[in-house]
């Protein structure tokens, strides 16, 4: 069997609350992925991990190869990709290793945590190692529809866009794309916000009461000349029931916002349509439970290739990436996610902060990872 046809095989690396949900996704795509291996430190895991996997909150797990070390598991499992859901710090080495091994590798978000931990990253790149980023928000079913409608010409030349989707880079990395933005220099104005709000739900469940706890509402104004960007995020954001995400992208032919997209159609007259969720498993449906996609106006906009797996909205945005990636190394497919692009999601972050801390307006500069080169990888793993 060929790298062109067979089925990926996924290590990872680590095995807190991100190793778990990525676990969990993999075995549930079994079409689509195989488990090679879970590498951690932590004993008692690799024995939970030999007997039942590593089972998420009321979720079920299934067992799983477990190993002591990387080099364990690149001997044991021979993935072709290796996920690294690790802090930025640890996971630096850990990179430099599997890079030195010829490994590739999918490392969490952020790529690294300074600019010239970011640059160093590049430079590994540059010099042939393998490495992309795991940022998956632009890739959930709501956001990639937005998206595409902000890329299809339909709104016209897009101006501006304001997006409260994600926090920090990967909210940003989401307004980059919405307002057809790469490298471009921008100045920066931003605030933080000491704010008072109901407590959202916990990965554990429901509050344990409605005491109002302190949040920061963070806002920054990002203006690239032609065009401008608002970021916008609460701390409590995330699962709240009363913080909701905000998508709005203006062009100069029409706007969406949210779910709703105006525009004039060929006869002059406006035009109204709505980004529809088609899903099973509703009222009168035998299909099972899972998400088919958008649409807007009949049209696909996004349709889930992992159907009809039972997964979440972000769980889906995970298989994505990291089918996306196995797809880059075995098949030669496009990047999925550039160590320059996070790399500059993150860059835009740090000086969103210092923005926010200096009170002034920051210019940003171009960085090392601008021209930096995206690696190529096509067909070299295991057989």
């Amino acid at each position: 069997m060929t790298s062109q046809d067979r089925t990926a095989r996924i290590g990872i690396v680590g095995s807190g609350f991100r190793a778990r949900t990525m676990l969990r996704v993999l075995q549930a795509l079994p079409d689509h992925f195989e488990v090679a291996g879970v590498a951690t430190r932590n004993a008692e895991d690799r024995v939970e991990l030999a007997a039942r996997g590593l089972p998420a909150a009321g979720l079920p797990g299934r067992p799983a190869p477990a190993y002591s070390s990387v080099p364990e598991l690149l001997a044991g499992g021979r993935p072709d990709v290796v996920l690294l859901p690790l802090p930025a710090g640890a996971a630096q080495p850990v990179i430099r290793d599997l890079a030195a091994a010829g490994v590739p590798v999918l490392t969490e978000t952020p790529a690294a945590g300074t600019v010239e931990e970011l640059a160093a990253l590049q430079r590994l790149v540059d010099d042939g190692a393998c490495v992309h980023v795991a940022e998956q928000y632009h890739l959930e079913p709501l956001v990639g529809a937005q998206l595409a409608v902000a890329g299809s010409g339909l709104l016209g030349r897009v101006t501006d866009a304001h997006v409260a989707v994600a926090h920090d880079y990967h909210g940003l990395s989401v307004l980059r794309r919405a307002l057809g933005v790469t490298f471009e220099d921008a100045e920066i104005t931003a605030r933080r916000d000491a704010r008072r709000v109901l407590p959202s739900p916990s990965r554990a469940g429901d509050p344990e009461d409605l005491a109002l706890v302190d949040t920061v509402h963070a806002t920054a104004w990002l203006d690239f000349g032609d065009r401008l960007g608002t970021y916008e995020f609460d701390d409590a954001q995330y699962r709240s029931w009363v913080r909701s995400p905000a998508f709005l992208v203006r062009g100069e032919h029409g706007e969406l916002r949210d779910d709703v997209v105006r525009h004039v159609g060929a006869d002059g007259q406006p035009r109204r349509s709505t980004l529809e969720r088609v899903s099973a498993g509703g009222a009168g449906s035998h299909e099972g439970m899972f998400l088919r996609g958008y649409t807007l106006d009949g049209e696909w906009l996004y349709r889930n290739a992992f159907r009809p797996a039972r997964l979440p909205d972000d769980e889906l945005s995970i298989a994505r990436i990291v089918a996306d990636m196995a797809d880059h190394v075995l098949r030669g497919a496009p990047s999925p996610y550039s160590v320059a692009e996070a790399a500059q999601d993150q860059y835009l972050q740090l000086e969103v902060r210092r923005a926010a801390a200096s009170g002034e307006r920051v210019r940003t500069r171009p960085q090392p990872w601008t021209d930096g080169r995206v690696c190529r990888h096509a067909g070299t793993g295991p057989a």
